[in-house]
């Protein structure tokens, strides 16, 4: 039995599938989970800086040298934790049968990204 196996893929790919709005909020929404994991593992280390003087004078220079790039992780942190937490409340209403009809699916997730934006807007203006 000789089977050509060169042109098949094993498993179906993403690339076969055409975009959804649903799949890419589950795909950031595992992102967005992962960054502030990290973040979460990387507190206890920015804390310890802070107790001691030296260090945080250290600290405190290499932040003023940076600022740009400070402001930039600060924005994606908080795109990542104002994200993740508007879509952890619509998986907390999928799990009480909310909102899993195929029209409500796209609504949710366009009211996802929409108050997501709109709640970054104000927290960065006030």
């Amino acid at each position: 039995m000789n089977i050509c196996k060169k042109n098949r893929s094993l498993s179906p790919h993403l690339s076969a599938y055409k975009t959804q709005i649903t799949s890419l909020i589950s795909i950031f929404h595992r992102i967005s989970g992962s960054v502030l994991g990290l973040a979460l593992l990387l507190l206890p280390f920015f804390i310890s800086l802070s107790y001691s003087f030296m260090c945080y004078s250290l600290f405190y220079y290499f932040l003023y040298l940076l600022y740009c790039i400070v402001d930039i992780f600060y924005f994606v942190f908080l795109i990542t934790l104002v994200f993740h937490f508007m879509n952890g409340i619509r998986h907390i209403l999928w799990d009480f049968c909310f909102g899993l009809e195929l029209n409500n699916l796209f609504i949710t997730g366009c009211f996802v990204l929409s108050f997501s934006f709109l709640s970054i807007v104000f927290f960065i203006i006030f």
